[in-house]
């Protein structure tokens, strides 16, 4: 249980991660439009697949 809460956690993360590098066009150095495009769309769905796992855990713990 508590692993799938910090997975929704880091997944949340993720998203936000993406969400920024997509604002501010920026992850560690200046990224260029289409870089900061592909690496936040990248880490949006990543971080919606972690979550997305994460609740399909807790719902299979839940039912056994």
């Amino acid at each position: 249980m508590i692993k799938g809460v910090a997975n929704i956690i880091f997944g949340l993360l993720y998203s936000f991660l993406g969400i920024l590098i997509l604002m501010k066009h920026w992850f560690l150095v200046e990224l260029n439009k289409t870089a900061a495009l592909s690496l936040g769309i990248l880490f949006i769905v990543y971080g919606i697949f972690r979550i997305y796992r994460a609740v399909k855990s807790i719902r299979n713990q839940n039912y056994n």
